[in-house]
């Protein structure tokens, strides 16, 4: 019978197929039990035990670091941290004073023994600051040190049945192995020789679905510490520092944000307790800044020249000068044919001039024999063309002196040296007296106009200004009425035309909590907000709907809560925060 060669093609071709597919399937099988060689363990990451807790006149965090207690003190208040104070921690019938930490404000470190013992701590907290005396209780809890879950063995025989028992995937392989092996027989003994190749493939073909099954059962990662399902770095990669709690702030998935104590320190987070109060309404105006009409000037030229630099050279914007100083002078600029025509006439007094003189003195020679009247007409007639010679030659020589009409700065100098310029309303330099400015604004409102009291305005680097109603026009300008308010006493630095913003108080009074301009922020989404500190190291995000009060302060109507704390120094890096 032909029994012998049908064993030995069966041969053949599961050897054929255990070459092709051993290198797919046997990874596949040591899966489960994760036998990849040297692949890096996971390192567990367990964070610093830590306390809160508070009292009307303190907040305190403890952090266990090692062997050691940090305790980190501030005025529940304002978060400013409190120095110089005793701090005693007991904890087991043990008490212990906590020392000052060098160089750092309000932290304080103390060594016990409890420190290495995992469990809860009923922690007896007394401080005593230079205003204030207080006991802080809180409850620490130590866990035991964590250790990395060792891998279980994955090799054996046993160990893979399991492993094709319990798993979904690795099944669906093995039935799919076990018919291909079935049909590669059966073509076998059908065709003999011919088709034992094919059919090892197909058993091989088998073999390799199987082992992709297994590769992707269960839905776990496969990163194998490079790289996770989402992309991110693994284990392997980016090993995570078992330095305990976060140290930098970060945003929570509740949208709130945790910020540890030391990194409250270096953004000088101060806070304040909401309280209610009255204040007037308001209402918001843009304006500019403008100079006084008597406090500025215009200098300009009445006749053509050219421009020739004064004693001192021509003023440079910025520079200060006196009322009646000399900027610049103008000499005349006379074309040739109106040069000639003066000239000419000059030429023609100076010959009148001659025969004038002649005539008076031969009229004086005889005195007495002529009339008394034509002596007198003679010497009229000689001093009038000596007029006309004094008015002709100036025009060709004198200069105008452009003076400064009062004193102040140089806001602007559109000459050079040696210009010409033209008899016209052209502005050749722009004096302002600083200290006299105005601010220019516009109101819709006629209401609004009528019913201002005070008002301040505010520049775009947050300078305050002082502001007088002077009146407002009664001609509008595009459908608004201008308003026009004294500064009092202009700080330095203020600019003609500089943009600022008003905030100006009208009849009635409005009910709410009153906090510093800066305190409220804008979320992602332009929302004003204010930054709550609901927790010793976490703060909450509340909308609010305000109202200016002045150029540093606002009106909260609606968003906060009576007592709670605001953030008011260091919002705007909280708010930065991702």
């Amino acid at each position: 019978m032909r029994t012998g060669p049908i064993h030995r093609r069966l041969l053949a071709a599961a050897s054929i197929a255990a070459s092709l597919a051993a290198p797919v399937a046997l990874p596949a099988l040591a899966h489960e039990g994760h036998g990849h060689g040297d692949a890096s363990k996971p390192v567990v990451a367990a964070a610093m035990p830590t306390m809160e807790t508070a009292s009307p006149d303190f907040e305190l965090v403890a952090v266990v670091q090692g062997k050691s207690l940090l305790v980190t003190l501030d005025r529940f208040a304002t978060n400013e941290p409190v120095t110089g104070a005793t701090v005693e921690v007991g904890a087991g019938g043990e008490a212990v004073t906590a020392s000052p930490v060098s160089g750092e404000e309000g932290i304080y470190r103390l060594d016990a023994a409890w420190l290495s013992k995992p469990g809860p701590h009923e922690l007896t907290v007394s401080v005593t600051a230079a205003d204030a005396a207080d006991l802080l209780i809180g409850t620490l809890e130590i866990p035991a040190t964590a250790r990395p879950a060792e891998p279980e063995d994955g090799s054996g025989v046993s160990a893979i049945l399991g492993q094709v028992r319990h798993d979904p995937g690795l099944m669906l392989g093995a039935v799919m192995v076990f018919l291909l092996g079935m049909l590669t027989a059966v073509v076998l003994t059908r065709r003999g020789r011919a088709r034992t190749v094919a059919g090892a493939a197909l058993f091989g073909l088998g073999l390799l679905l199987a082992g992709g099954a297994a590769f992707a059962h269960g839905g776990e990662d496969h990163s194998h510490g490079d790289e996770a399902k989402d992309g991110t770095p693994g284990a392997a990669a980016m090993p995570m520092a078992v330095t305990g709690a976060v140290e930098g702030p970060r945003r929570l998935p509740d949208g709130s944000l945790y910020v540890p104590k030391t990194s409250q320190r270096l953004l000088s987070v101060r806070t304040m307790v909401a309280k209610t109060q009255q204040a007037a309404q308001t209402v918001q105006l843009i304006g500019q800044v403008v100079a006084d009409p008597n406090g500025g000037g215009h200098v300009q030229a009445t006749q053509s020249g050219r421009i020739e630099p004064g004693e001192q050279g021509l003023p440079y914007v910025g520079q200060r000068v006196e009322a009646g100083q000399i900027l610049a002078t103008i000499t005349p600029a006379v074309n040739v044919v109106d040069r000639s025509g003066i000239q000419q006439q000059i030429a023609m007094v100076e010959q009148e001039l001659v025969i004038a003189e002649s005539r008076v003195q031969r009229l004086r020679k005889l005195e007495g024999s002529v009339p008394q009247r034509d002596i007198e007409e003679a010497e009229a007639n000689l001093n009038g063309l000596r007029k006309r010679r004094a008015a002709l030659s100036p025009t060709l020589t004198t200069k105008e002196a452009l003076r400064a009409p009062i004193a102040g700065v140089v806001t602007a100098n559109n000459v050079k040296a040696g210009q010409v310029i033209e008899a016209r309303d052209q502005v050749l330099f722009e004096i302002v007296d600083p200290s006299r400015l105005m601010v220019e604004a516009v109101a819709f409102d006629p209401r609004v106009a009528n019913a201002i009291k005070a008002a301040t305005a505010t520049t775009a680097d947050g300078t305050s200004l002082s502001l007088e109603l002077l009146g407002s026009s009664l001609a509008l300008r595009q459908q608004a009425i201008p308003l026009l308010f004294r500064i009092g006493n202009p700080p330095s630095g203020l600019g003609v035309g500089q943009p600022v913003r008003l905030v100006a108080q009208v009849q009635g009074t409005a009910s709410g909590i009153v906090l510093p301009r800066h305190s409220v922020v804008r979320s992602a989404g332009g929302q004003p907000i204010v930054w709550q500190h609901e927790s010793p190291q976490r703060f909450v995000a509340r909308p609010v709907r305000t109202q200016p009060v002045d150029g540093n302060t606002v009106l909260v109507l609606a968003g906060i809560e009576p007592e709670a704390r605001i953030v008011t120094d260091g919002a705007g890096l909280l708010n930065q925060v991702r």
